[in-house]
């Protein structure tokens, strides 16, 4: 009677694994209420979404005026925002907005980063733009478009005091890679 429950227990668990939606196992439109996302995916079933208003999301982070991309590596690694009370409240926040926007889902995320990557305005210090990263396969590709509008949302606006250097750039990239608690 044992093993006939346990067989039950784990076909039913292999059903609900099976009946996930995956939203964004193709590259296609979301056309929601009032805002339109994009997703990519690429060959390798790495899943990039992002607001289809989005103007940064494959254009390189560059000095203004040049066309030369501008990588921030450890041997020119010079910050690009200053830390303040605006940086500490932010990043703080960032983790807060996150785990509220995915607090239905936290059990499955277990494991799991979500990459956010963020383009900030470098005349304002303003966030301007997210957009997400995950492979295909994760649980992130359950979750519907309309909880990662809600963490868009949030997210800008939030602003950061630039340094002279990040004043320098076309925007200011950055990126997180969290795993909702």
């Amino acid at each position: 009677m044992k093993k006939i429950f346990i067989l039950i227990s784990l076909l039913y668990n292999i059903l609900l694994a099976l009946a996930q939606t995956n939203y964004y196992a193709v590259t296609k439109t979301f056309n929601e209420q009032g805002y339109t996302y994009q997703c990519d995916v690429s060959g390798g079933r790495n899943v990039t979404l992002y607001n289809k208003n989005n103007k940064w999301t494959y254009v390189n982070q560059m000095k203004k005026g040049t066309n030369t991309p501008f990588y921030v590596t450890p041997e020119n690694y010079s910050p690009l925002y200053v830390k303040d009370k605006n940086e500490a409240y932010n990043d703080s926040i960032f983790k807060v907005i996150v785990n509220n926007a995915l607090a239905d889902y936290k059990g499955k995320m277990k494991g799991s980063k979500l990459t956010i990557i963020t383009c900030t305005d470098s005349e304002t210090g303003k966030i301007s733009e997210v957009l997400f990263n995950f492979p295909g396969f994760t649980p992130y590709a359950t979750i519907p478009v309309s909880i990662y509008r809600e963490i868009e949302t949030k997210l800008i606006g939030l602003k950061y005091t630039l340094t002279p250097l990040a004043k320098t750039l076309n925007y200011v990239y950055q990126w997180w890679a969290i795993e909702p608690k």
